[in-house]
């Protein structure tokens, strides 16, 4: 849906890094998303961006102002949005890519893989999230995770489980959301060479391989949580843990926006030794912290923040949820609770609290996953799919060229 300087979470921020590092191998890129204004053309840093009409009744950040209804027709209404799926594919006349790589289509019509597959070109498609079975993109409801597709999904995502045929391979950022998309039945038609995971870039403005992280040593132990804030995202946890550790010296951050001020956690922390700090920006909030916890209730599929928060060499403390345990389990599998246990967090967080600064894992325990998120490297991943993707369906990449 957006593109940076516009960022409403991680998928951004992923998909501009992908983007910024294939073009840095020499590769034309474009990247396509919607804009509640007319069309705009422009280059940042070295990618062209489209940034097309988004042609639904309203834009998504004025969600909150319309009611249950207008939202719900909305969302339905989206799966037969020719009027974009007409602007993509004169963004693909425009540019003439080789290969279609799409990315997280939670307000962008499956119909610009209708545009892509009419002119005969490979598509390939990230999962990060659940937006083509899940209405809500998190298959979560009433503060659990939902174990199957709901009615209410089944007809806002009918037609994208239609659409999804038009795609030649597959990828998830983490291993559970790939295998979660085809036990629902999606992508049986793509090979299982076409199938891969492939885990998010990531990079962190201000650290490089030289950071040296401040010195907290007159501070009290300091968790941070960094990113959206609501129930799934599980700083209900975080909170009750907190609470239960009510008397130890501990100090938690926790950085991000609130969805709303009616909806807002912050009462429930009253008391508590817990600071909503707000917007922050990543290195600024990795210099405050000494361990990150990432609680959330929803399958998760690669939190960024952790890739992020390893770049800064902060070990973290995390969910047993969806791709949470890739990046901690090899490791710190001890770092890890059940989704919603109160108890296991806290426990985990006293012995953390009761062993001090000095005993925490460093950066170096966490280069082999860092290296295998460098730009670099999932680029050339990615490159070696388009390439594998290409060939299956007979298709050439002479000027490698890619839209997403």
């Amino acid at each position: 849906m957006l593109y940076p300087p516009h960022i409403m979470g991680g998928a951004e921020r992923s998909v501009s890094i992908l983007a910024e590092a294939m073009a840095s191998l020499g590769h034309d890129v474009a990247a396509v998303c919607t804009t509640p204004g007319p069309a705009v053309q422009e280059v940042r840093n070295g990618v062209k961006v489209y940034r097309m009409p988004h042609e639904t009744d309203f834009w998504a950040e004025e969600w909150p102002d319309h009611s249950k209804l207008e939202r719900g027709l909305r969302r339905f209404k989206q799966q037969f949005n020719y009027k974009l799926e007409d602007h993509f594919k004169n963004v693909i006349c425009d540019f003439r890519p080789d290969v279609v790589h799409t990315h997280s289509l939670l307000d962008v019509s499956t119909r610009v893989w209708l545009a892509a597959a009419s002119l005969g070109l490979p598509i390939v498609h990230t999962l990060r999230d659940f937006d083509i079975a899940c209405g809500s993109a998190a298959m979560f409801r009433n503060g659990k995770r939902c174990t199957n597709r709901c009615i209410e999904c089944r007809a806002f995502t009918f037609m994208k489980r239609y659409h999804h045929r038009e795609v030649g391979a597959v990828v998830g950022v983490g291993k559970g959301i790939l295998d979660a998309h085809i036990s629902m039945g999606y992508f049986s038609h793509v090979p299982d060479h076409l199938r891969r995971v492939i885990w998010n870039p990531a990079a962190v403005e201000g650290i490089e391989a030289n950071y040296v992280k401040p010195s907290l040593e007159s501070k009290p132990i300091t968790f941070g949580y960094l990113g959206r804030i609501n129930v799934e995202k599980g700083i209900g946890t975080l909170i009750a843990a907190v609470r239960k550790l009510t008397g130890t010296p501990l100090h938690v951050l926790i950085a991000g926006k609130e969805a709303s001020e009616a909806g807002s956690l912050q009462p429930s922390a009253s008391g508590l030794p817990i600071d909503f700090i707000g917007f922050t920006p990543p290195r600024e909030f990795f210099d405050k912290i000494d361990v990150l916890i990432v609680p959330s209730i929803w399958a998760e599929p690669l939190p960024r923040t952790i890739l992020e928060s390893y770049a800064a060499g902060v070990p973290v403390i995390g969910a047993r949820s969806g791709g949470i345990p890739d990046l901690i389990g090899a490791d710190n599998g001890d770092w890890l609770f059940e989704p919603g246990d109160v108890d296991g967090l806290s426990a985990i967080m006293q012995k953390v609290v009761d062993g001090g600064r000095n005993v925490l894992p460093g950066r170096e325990d966490f280069l082999h996953v860092v290296e295998e998120t460098t730009p670099r490297k999932v680029a050339m991943r990615y490159l070696q799919l388009y390439r594998d993707v290409s060939e299956s369906l007979g298709a050439t990449t002479s000027g490698e060229a890619f839209v997403g």
